[in-house]
């Protein structure tokens, strides 16, 4: 059951999209912001004990949905083709549906995630997003542990619903020292109810409240070993073989976790960073930065202060750093690269995932 008026055709086009796109600027050597990762709120339902940003404490007013039409349409207007509509949680907003129709309606691919809570409830207000993905991070003790006491049985039931309303799923784990015995559960159960898994290790350098699940460097080499087995044993693992491998080869320890450029030059073998080049965050606030890693250090020019446009060309110019470890960002980055081996692993899950639905 596909959720949305587009037909297997429609969706394969749609998702052939963004790879001409990349090939283009490439060819012509020309930066575009191809994707956006566009935080909407800072609001949420849970208290994770590792949110991202920690953006929920900084009580910043949502932006308008005038705003929010107009960014999108910048975004438009300087060649972005795929957006990852973020939080807090999205969900939250009474406009989402809203946001997402005229996402559509401006031809963008359109992702959101989510916790989950309120899915189940809203979900047919979201019935035009191209693909979604749910935070769960293993069985009720640990999920619970890491996201909130009840957390996992509300979000079973929206994985339980997504699949059911034919929603183009893949399911996120953020693996603490809480969780990180869960990877052979979670990647049984994508493979079991069959969508696809992704994992991310916790960003460092640490906050003080993460820094209290955070796994040594010896676990996450463990970790990204262990999940790189049920890859190559044919598990449904988002996360691409290469990706593991760079994090896993990683040169430093894993508390210096991004390399500036000078840096970089001495480590060819990792891979190159795209953040910041064809792909911009924009948070709540209207700050424009390379990625969410940078939201409290990258010194960002605000979309209505300056427009998306001189905003996207300060990132271009100012941003710190080339190299990381972290899997979410490593992916994109080998996607945005023009990876083979990427683009091979992405074929066969989008493929399995149209023909599936």
């Amino acid at each position: 059951m596909i959720n949305n008026s587009q037909g297997m055709t429609g969706q394969i086009l749609s998702r052939m999209r963004l790879p001409f796109r990349i090939l283009q600027t490439h060819l012509l050597q020309k930066e575009k912001p191809l994707v956006v990762l566009l935080y909407l709120t800072d609001r949420c339902n849970l208290k994770c004990q590792y949110c991202v940003g920690h953006w929920s404490g900084r009580k910043i007013p949502d932006p308008t949905l005038v705003d929010v039409k107009s960014w999108i349409d910048q975004f438009v207007k300087m060649g972005t083709c795929h957006i990852t509509v973020h939080g807090g949680e999205i969900l939250l907003r009474e406009d989402v549906g809203e946001i997402i129709d005229y996402m559509k309606f401006k031809g963008l691919y359109v992702n959101l995630v989510t916790n989950g809570i309120l899915f189940p409830e809203k979900h047919k207000e979201i019935k035009n997003v191209d693909s979604l993905c749910i935070s769960l991070d293993g069985r009720e003790t640990a999920n619970d542990a890491n996201r909130g006491k009840g957390s996992h049985k509300k979000i079973l039931a929206a994985i339980d619903t997504a699949l059911q309303e034919g929603f183009n799923l893949s399911v996120h784990s953020t693996l603490t020292s809480n969780n990180y015995g869960e990877i052979e559960w979670l990647a049984q159960r994508a493979k079991k109810y069959g969508y696809s898994q992704q994992f991310s290790l916790l960003l460092k350098p640490f906050s003080e409240c993460n820094q209290m699940v955070a796994l040594s460097d010896s676990d996450i080499r463990k970790v990204l070993e262990r999940i790189l087995k049920l890859k190559k044993e044919g598990y449904p693992i988002f996360t691409s073989e290469g990706n593991l491998k760079n994090a896993l080869k990683w040169p430093f320890p894993y508390e210096k976790a991004i390399l500036g450029k000078a840096e970089s030059a001495a480590h060819p073998e990792l891979i190159p960073c795209y953040y910041g080049k064809l792909k911009v965050t924009v948070d709540t606030s209207g700050n424009v930065i390379p990625c969410a890693v940078l939201n409290n250090s990258f010194p960002a020019k605000n979309i209505r202060d300056v427009g998306f446009k001189k905003a996207y060309q300060h990132v271009i110019e100012n941003r710190p750093c080339d190299r990381c470890y972290f899997l979410t960002s490593a992916d994109w980055s080998l996607l945005l690269g023009l990876s083979p081996k990427m683009y091979w692993e992405q074929i066969k899950i989008q493929l399995k995932q149209i023909i599936t639905r």
